[in-house]
């Protein structure tokens, strides 16, 4: 009792840590500006995320194709009471990672250019694993303008960590004291499990917190939401962005366009009775039933012999009620028997009829596969599942879904037009063809560009999400094309080897990989990268290779040093030079200055890969 007593105490302490340091890592207060008309920097995706607390709310998606459309990525067309249609049109400037998902996403569903706003939903896409990657993306570029971070620090999880293993190793002394001797593993496996469950404990809290600037912008958004908020747009429809532009958009980012947020559910998962198809050339809604399976959506075969067994059922029960109805109620005997037979025989010739029909008459349908589902049917410990198609075939706007194999049902997609076979009276798939492949199936990939170094969390209640140290610290990580891009204004290839001797040490273990323009003045940038102590010998490297005393750049990394076209810098995950050589000369110090703070911030896994 008292190592029980012990392991709860130490666990209590651990409890008081947590919530002290819960309380000095909140996010910072916000003061409301006044009502201004003033839009300022931060797209509608950020302006959710700082006004809501730091937590991205599903308006961000919607807000986030309003501005695609107020800029002139998209145009927004309202055809009529029921159906409003998205208009792809070429970006005229460069667009944020997540912008570029949501466009993505669009571009994905339309036929022609053009997509319904209620078919945003649609697509074979997991819906969760989509917004994980916008969020983190948003959340990447709320880092890089200063107006959030993890809400665990470094030294804040490792505090909490190291301080989890002493509940956790007293409740593994407690359990191996009191335990018999046929378990002695308890006591291991009672202190990795309350690790376990205070590490998630950690990680249900954490999440992104604001920073002062973030709050300064925050309160500002909040003046423009007061100004917004007598504009009426809550029931303005999403296309009357073509009349307010950002504005409507803005408005949806703040929760005050409603009805626009509504009908663009991009953020959403698909309707399971709702869809939408363009097959036969219009986009159009289908409704969906999965009518109970008794008789329909089951083969041909199974229904016979469970006509069978209906049929003994009806029978058995039929013949017991004769026998009671007989004994009580005078029933007539003569009447027993046959009123059993003919209560089974019914009962069994309609399932046997039904099934003898479709496997002698089988129809012949094509049409575009509009759901896919698989709903559980039976068991807890080794499930069994139904699995359904529903096809729209262009002639009628309601639809029975059809039972199929499991075998036929794994290959198929959304959006696959098919030729098919069917048991039309018990809705049974016996053979399914794929005529054209879903254009789902090529969609763009929304895997994460780089945002998987950012040290957040997928979502409020997971832990911080880290890539692998060699990823972290490998020179192609550090600086990539779009920065290159976005710093020196050159267009430069993938990665490619390094071949060239350094003059640096032979146990200074470097790796290097150089950038080539591809066309225009032949540019190269050279990226060096090393571990370790021994590492920041990389600090000289532009000493030896241009022979000029270099200046040490403050706010980089740890330490930095630039020179005439190389720049160097060291930080607690290892140390990093740039060599950018050009016939034109070394480019602006500025520009180097640049590409050394997003390459140490990556090191040190706090900013994304552009």
């Amino acid at each position: 009792m008292v190592y029980f007593l012990a392991a709860a105490a130490a666990l209590g302490l651990w409890l008081v840590l947590l919530a002290v340091l819960s309380f000095t890592t909140r996010n910072p207060a916000v003061d409301p500006a006044p009502p201004t008309s003033e839009l300022g920097d931060e797209s509608p995706a950020l302006v959710d995320l700082i006004t809501g607390d730091w937590r991205l709310c599903d308006e961000a998606a919607s807000a986030t194709l309003l501005d695609l459309a107020a800029r002139g990525a998209v145009q927004i067309e309202e055809i009529g009471p029921e159906l409003s249609l998205v208009r792809l049109r070429t970006p005229s400037a460069p667009l944020a990672p997540y912008e570029k998902l949501v466009l993505d996403h669009v571009a994905s569903l339309a036929t022609d250019g053009v997509v319904a706003t209620g078919a945003l939903a649609e697509g074979a896409r997991d819906v969760g694993h989509w917004w994980k990657s916008f969020r983190k993306k948003v959340i990447a570029e709320a880092r890089e303008k200063g107006l959030s971070r993890p809400r665990w620090s470094r030294a804040h999880a490792l505090v909490l960590t190291v301080a989890a293993l002493v509940p956790a190793g007293a409740l593994g002394v407690a359990v191996s004291a009191t335990a018999d001797a046929d378990h002695e593993g308890a006591g291991f496996g009672a202190a990795f499990l309350g690790l376990a469950v205070l590490s998630a404990l950690m990680g249900k809290i954490n999440g992104e917190r604001g920073t002062a600037e973030g709050a300064r912008a925050a309160g500002r958004w909040m003046g423009v939401r007061e100004h917004l908020a007598t504009g009426g747009f809550a029931d303005r429809p999403a296309a009357a962005v073509t009349i307010w532009g950002r504005h409507m958009a803005y408005a949806a980012a703040l929760g005050l366009a409603g009805r626009a947020v509504t009908s663009l559910p991009i953020s959403v998962p698909a309707d399971d009775r709702r869809a939408w198809s363009d097959y036969g050339g219009m986009w159009h809604v289908v409704d969906v039933r999965y009518p109970r399976r008794i008789l329909w959506g089951r083969p041909p075969m199974p229904v016979m012999f469970g006509g069978l067994v209906a049929g003994l059922a009806v029978g058995f029960w039929l013949w017991l009620f004769g026998i009671v109805a007989k004994a009580t109620l005078d029933w007539p005997a003569a009447f027993v028997m046959p009123v059993a037979y003919l209560g089974g025989a019914v009962a069994a010739a309609v399932p046997i009829t039904l099934a003898l029909a479709d496997l002698t008459t089988r129809t012949e349908v094509e049409g575009q596969i509009v759901r896919l589902r698989a709903f559980q049917v039976g068991g807890s410990d080794n499930p069994t599942y139904a699995y359904w198609v529903a096809l729209d075939d262009g002639r009628r706007r309601e639809v029975k879904a059809l039972g199929i194999g499991e075998a036929r049902w794994r290959p198929l997609a959304e959006g696959d037009r098919v030729r098919a076979r069917i048991a039309r009276r018990l809705g049974w798939i016996h053979e399914i063809e794929v005529v054209e492949r879903s254009r789902h199936r090529a969609a763009p990939s929304y895997e994460d560009t780089g945002e998987r170094l950012l040290d957040a969390p997928e979502n409020l209640g997971e832990v911080p999400l880290r890539a692998p140290k060699e990823e972290r610290d490998g020179p192609a990580a550090l600086v990539t094309p779009a920065d290159l891009r976005r710093a020196l204004g050159i267009e430069v290839g993938a990665a490619g080897p390094y071949s060239e001797a350094l003059p640096t040490p032979a146990w200074l273990a470097v790796r290097s990989c150089r950038y080539r323009t591809t066309g225009g003045t032949p540019v190269t940038v050279d990226v060096h990268a090393s571990a370790g102590a021994r590492g920041g010998y990389l600090m000289v490297l532009g000493h030896l290779l241009t022979r000029v005393e270099g200046r040490e750049v403050p706010g980089v990394g740890g330490a930095a040093m630039l020179y005439p076209g190389v720049v160097a810098a060291r930080t607690a995950e290892g140390t990093f030079a740039i060599h950018v050589h050009s016939p034109a000369g070394p480019p602006p110090p500025a520009a180097l200055v640049e590409l050394a703070r997003t390459a140490a911030a990556r090191l040190d896994g706090r900013s994304p890969v552009a």
